[in-house]
């Protein structure tokens, strides 16, 4: 948690692309006191807050593809047993969980420091001081429930580093960190505009309120187990997002992911509640791309300046999330007629399930060019990229279907870089918002009530043809059903490791990935899966502290399960 309190004009102005500037000690320099001369510095400094949201370290890249990416609904598709968070399989030294924390506490560093600030600025009126005062104790807030559902007990402050020797902070109990991060949101609520007054991206009330909905559920379930009093908080604040109507499910499952690589807006519907919002591709002026669609996106080799977009396709789903998307009538199981191939498993009625789960990967022909090579179903015609006979389809290659959800052919930043995207990441969705209030209304009630029916049926009635309505359940079985629609639903997106540990579901339910390998439908080449699934203990409920930190910070200690 060391970083530099010098803080330099032109530094943030760099820092819209790039914060590599903390590590180091610029030669051109204005101290802090003369830094906040006017209402644009101020902005300044709260773009920077929000600008780690894009960093590499955090949903540019690190924290979907590899502490979240990688769960039992998808699997790192390398066709080896790697080392690193993806598959359980780091040590206290791991370079990228170091990238992680440092640029979270890093963030909080800079959002003490401005919130101390900004009030002195000459020229700033008090609505324009209260809105970006409340969006930087939102972002402050949702940086610490990063570190505390990672990372557990974590050291909490919020006054900014005086010195390069002021790092010496003791662990602060997790329970205690959710508890000033709820309050700080609830402040913050009452602060930042409405979805509809601020540009997209920006936080708004929806985005406080879907987001407190999400921490109250965390704090609810496990390690904390607050309960039935934090489940009346969750379904509280998730009923809020739109107690004024200014939400609705895009009727077009798959438009709400072409948005976000195309950076379209969605100002009808608002389905998207909260992005990460990357641009360009670092081939022009914007030095903000990530790089989702690159590694979570559908394998493509082409990289050329002609390329619908290349993509290593890291993730691939496993056969729990495709058996998934077979139980219709909300029983848990795979409902009869979905047979291997069988028509009802190639027509499916849910739009999700080929949008998620991509039907083709790029493939190239003997002309030296990438084409849309389809998968089929078992026992279809299976044909080469020339056209050649190459015999029927197989069950076993379901689990080599990649992560569809993020599709670089549709970015508009032209030509497409190798590696860089604009592809935006989705932190809210409403959809999100109406599964966590079928969830804690089930859970306050014992039982689904009319508005857990009405909130899950809603997400289910847009994607699936002829849906069967949930209703007349029992708690267990409506518990189970929110499970699986979270999955159907929000796979990809970040949420489902964190749901199954506070579920206090994540081993057991990758002992289920485990044994899921030794089905006939698991291709061969990719047993190697089983790794990743077997390696999910008790230790992997959280990420170790770096040992960097440890040696900088003399009242820091490791978590217990890394000591």
């Amino acid at each position: 948690m060391k970083c530099n309190k010098i803080i330099t004009i032109i530094a943030l102005s760099l820092c819209l692309g790039s914060c590599d500037f903390l590590n180091t000690v610029p030669k051109d320099f204005v101290a802090p006191e003369n830094f906040f001369k006017n209402k644009q510095e101020a902005f300044m400094s709260l773009t920077t807050a929000y600008n780690r949201l894009t960093q590499d370290a955090l949903y540019g890249n690190v924290y979907p593809l590899m502490v979240v990416g990688t769960d039992d609904l998808g699997y790192y598709d390398r066709n080896t047993i790697p080392v690193g968070i993806y598959n359980n399989n780091i040590s206290t030294s791991d370079n990228d969980v170091l990238n992680l924390w440092k640029n979270l506490y890093d963030a909080i560093n800079n959002i003490n420091f401005l919130l101390e600030e900004i009030g002195r600025v000459p020229d700033m009126d008090d609505a324009t001081l209260t809105i970006y005062s409340g969006e930087a104790k939102f972002l402050r807030a949702y940086y610490y429930f990063l570190l505390a559902q990672s990372w557990g007990d974590v050291p909490y402050r919020t006054t900014s580093q005086k010195s390069v020797t002021d790092v010496d902070i003791p662990n602060t109990p997790m329970k205690t960190v959710l508890e000033n991060v709820v309050r700080e949101m609830e402040e913050a609520e009452a602060m930042v505009a409405e979805i509809d007054q601020v540009p997209a991206g920006r936080i708004n009330k929806s985005t406080v309120r879907g987001i407190l909905s999400r921490v109250y559920l965390k704090i609810a379930g496990w390690p904390t187990n607050g309960g039935k009093p934090m489940y009346e908080k969750a379904a509280f604040w998730a009923k809020q997002v739109n107690k004024d109507a200014k939400h609705r499910l895009n009727p077009d499952y798959k438009e709400v992911f072409i948005n976000l690589a195309a950076d379209v807006a969605d100002t009808k519907y608002r389905e998207s509640i909260w992005e990460a919002e990357m641009k360009g591709n670092r081939q022009d002026a914007h030095q903000g791309s990530g790089r989702i669609g690159n590694t979570i996106g559908i394998a493509n080799g082409d990289a050329t300046t002609s390329s619908e977009g290349y993509s290593y396709g890291f993730i691939s789903c496993t056969l729990n999330l495709w058996d998934m998307y077979n139980d219709l009538n909300c029983d848990g199981l795979v409902d009869d007629g979905f047979e291997q191939g069988s028509l009802k498993e190639k027509l499916h009625p849910d739009v999700r399930r080929d949008w998620n789960i991509a039907p083709y990967r790029y493939v190239k022909n003997s002309k030296n060019e990438y084409l849309k090579g389809y998968w089929g179903y078992k026992g279809d015609k299976k044909t080469d990229a020339d056209g050649a006979d190459k015999g029927t389809f197989a069950a076993t290659e379901y689990v080599e279907r990649n992560a569809g959800k993020y599709r670089r052919e549709y970015e508009k930043v032209l030509p497409r870089d190798k590696n860089q995207t604009p592809i935006n990441y989705p932190i809210l969705r409403y959809a999100d918002v109406l599964l966590m209030i079928a969830e804690a209304e089930n859970e306050v009630n014992n039982g689904p009530t009319k508005a857990a029916y009405d909130a899950i049926n809603e997400v289910r009635r847009r994607s699936i043809a002829g849906v069967i309505e949930a209703a007349g359940m029992d708690y267990a079985s409506f518990k189970q059903l929110v499970k699986d629609e979270r999955a159907r639903e929000l796979c990809f997106e970040g949420t489902r490791k964190y749901d199954l540990i506070r579920w206090d579901e994540y081993i057991s339910t990758m002992r289920f990935v485990a044994l899921n390998t030794a089905d006939s439908r698991w291709s061969s080449g990719k047993k190697f899966a089983v790794s990743y699934a077997n390696n999910a203990t008790e230790r992997y409920k959280w990420l170790p502290i770096p040992n960097r930190e440890l040696g900088l910070n003399k009242l820091l200690q490791q978590s217990a399960a890394w000591k």
